[in-house]
This record gives structure tokens, C-alpha cells and sequence, in this order.
């Protein structure tokens, strides 16, 4: 968890279908060829953009491009940013909870995702094309944005970022996902089943874990961590009453948005 010598993200996805996949692949996967070079000249588009629509300011201080991301990721534009958390509560809601109902029927997914190392500073000012130039092509950075909106706040909004992977179909930046072909065969499921007993617990031999949340439990999951905790929809889903405009800028630039 927090001060292990191995630390973990979280992610919850409401609909195990998905890959794990930054938005703004999904917008053009669909479309056209996924490239770095694609992913560039969108992010440089979706940026100019929101400077155009003065999106870029929070509390008379203009945004650099990596935090003017973050905010516009969290408000549900595709960028290159894949939303992670250091809390594995709000990970587990968040694969129970979904914008979407039509996800409330699938299963859900709650990733384990190993810290990277390397990370990148709140108010980095680089702008975002030497950034994502400067990254390894077999590894993933890891991105604490600061908090720039009660969504990022909310969230405890982390990210992670990476040139564009094609080594495995169901991540599509370079993080290693197990591919054991039953349950008893991954490292996450020996994991577990050592649990209280002596030695060394074994070692994780992949970047993700999951675990998979099944549909039928999925309320009372939601029930006992809205009891437990105070998450609820509205709350990890809040209105910009301050900046409507911000949402339905966004909604413009979503994943489902042409390109």
C-alpha cells in the first residue's frame, strides 16, 4: 500500500472489456492509425484549444500544458493521461461506479499497477511534446498533477504516461499485464493465498494485477463504500458550477469525439 518497498497504484475501470488504454488512444484507434505521432499532434490541437477557450487559468496563474492535461482529462477529454490513484478505496469505486449505466450490468476491474520509479513534477512547464519525446519507450512515468479542481482533489488525480505500446492488445502503453490462463496461475493469486503464513511473500513478475469485480456484487460493493467511506457518485463526479463551460468543453473533445 502506501509505504510498502513495493508501492501500488489503483485504477477501477466499471467495464472489464475496456483495455487499459489512455482516452485519447480509444479516440484514435477507432479512426485511424494509433502512433506516437497521432497522439502528439491531437494533444498539441486539444491544448491550443483550450488555451483559445481560456481554459488555461486557475487563480489568475496560467496553466502549463502537463496540469492544463490533467484538468481537462478529469472533466472527461481524451488525452494521453491514464487516470490512476494512490488509494485503492477510490480505485474499487470507481470500478463499481460508471458515467455510463449501461456499465452497471458488466463486470468491473480493479488494477494493481506498479509505481514507477521516475515522475514528473505538479507544475512541470515543459511543454507536453518535449515531455512525452523524453519518455522511454519500455516504461510508463508516473504524473502527480496538483490540485487544480475539486475533480483532482477528490481523486487524489495521479496519472500515468507513456508512448504508445502494441506489445500486448489489452494495454496500449508499455506496462506488462500476466497472461496465466487460469486464476491459480497468476502472481497476484499466490500472493493472496500466502497471506499470513512465514517467508516472503511472492514476488509480482508483472506491472498489473486484477482483480476482477463481478456485476452481481457490484451494489452492495457500491452500498458499503458510500456507508463506509461518504463516496458517492456526485461527489467523485462534481459539477463545475464555477466553469459549465469546462464540462461541455470536455464532452467536445471526448473519446467518442471526431477527430
Amino acid at each position: 500500500m502506501y509505504g510498502a518497498d513495493e508501492p501500488w497504484l489503483w485504477r477501477g475501470q466499471a467495464n472489464y472489456r475496456f483495455s487499459i488504454m489512455p482516452a485519447v488512444h480509444s479516440r484514435v484507434r477507432v479512426r485511424s492509425r494509433l502512433d506516437d505521432d497521432i497522439v502528439k499532434s491531437i494533444t498539441k490541437t486539444l491544448i491550443l484549444s483550450a488555451r483559445r477557450a481560456s481554459l488555461d487559468m486557475h487563480e489568475g496563474t496560467t496553466l502549463p500544458e502537463l496540469a492544463l492535461l490533467a484538468l481537462l482529462q478529469h472533466h472527461g477529454a481524451a488525452t494521453p493521461l491514464l487516470d490512476v490513484s494512490l488509494d485503492p478505496v477510490v480505485g474499487l469505486y470507481m470500478s463499481v461506479v460508471s458515467p455510463s449505466t449501461k456499465d452497471d450490468d458488466e463486470d468491473g476491474a480493479l488494477f494493481a499497477i506498479r509505481k514507477p520509479t521516475t515522475t514528473i513534477a505538479p507544475f512541470d512547464s515543459r511543454r507536453f511534446a518535449t515531455v512525452y519525446d523524453s519518455l522511454p519507450r519500455d516504461r510508463v512515468i508516473f504524473y502527480s498533477a496538483p490540485d487544480i479542481s475539486e475533480r483532482l482533489r477528490i481523486q487524489r488525480g495521479h496519472f500515468l504516461i507513456g508512448k504508445v505500446s502494441k506489445d500486448d492488445v489489452r494495454v496500449t502503453i508499455p506496462l506488462t499485464v500476466d497472461d496465466a490462463k487460469t486464476l491459480k496461475g497468476t502472481w497476484l493469486w499466490h500472493r493472496l493465498d500466502r497471506r499470513g503464513k512465514k517467508g516472503a511473500p511472492p514476488s509480482a513478475t508483472t506491472d498489473v494485477g486484477v482483480f476482477r469485480i463481478p456485476a452481481q456484487f457490484k451494489d452492495r460493493i457500491r452500498s458499503w463504500l458510500e456507508e463506509g467511506t461518504g463516496l458517492t457518485r456526485e461527489f467523485v463526479y462534481p459539477t463545475s458550477w464555477h466553469q459549465l463551460h469546462l464540462d461541455r468543453f470536455a464532452a467536445s473533445h471526448g473519446r467518442k469525439a471526431p477527430l
